[in-house]
């Protein structure tokens, strides 16, 4: 006699595929990540862009458009949150006044900081049934497929 399954219980073969296991993990990590979103008041775009920032300096909005893949529309939306937040500071490119400049403030540097810190800690959360090495692994393996499917977003660091 089988064991009743349980209504939450996914068929096998959606199971057998990566890519359905793939997306299922994605929406819990969102779920997951959801709940800092609201607390924090930084989504991912926000925090793409407070990241992109910090590394690379004051960039023109085309310039993060391109870097993030976030379509310039939506992007414009994002840095007026971060500009009215005090985050990101926008101004008229001295080389080019038909572009803006955008440039990280020092309250924008301490909430990313805020952010990633908070974010590893959820990132235990949902990564707690691996040991470190299986943590490692797994970043590799996923890193690997971001860089063939790719490969021009990805930083030297990781290439």
């Amino acid at each position: 006699m089988s064991r009743p399954e349980s209504a939450h219980t996914f068929p096998a073969p959606l199971l057998a595929l990566p890519s359905f296991v793939l997306f299922q993990l994605l929406r819990d990590a969102r779920r997951v990540i959801g709940a800092l979103d609201d607390e924090a008041g930084l989504r991912w775009p926000h925090v793409g862009v407070l990241s992109c920032l910090a590394e690379f300096g004051p960039a023109a909005q085309k310039d993060i458009s391109t870097r993030l893949r976030i379509d310039a529309s939506d992007l414009v939306s994002v840095l007026d949150d971060l500009e009215r937040a005090g985050l990101v500071r926008r101004e008229r490119d001295r080389r080019d006044r038909r572009r803006y400049a955008v440039t990280l403030t020092p309250e924008g540097g301490a909430a990313l900081a805020g952010r990633m810190a908070a974010t590893k800690v959820l990132d235990e959360r949902l990564l707690a049934p691996l040991t470190v090495p299986e943590r490692a692994q797994l970043h590799q393996l996923l890193v690997r497929l971001l860089a063939h499917h790719d490969p021009e977003h990805l930083s030297p660091v990781y290439r």
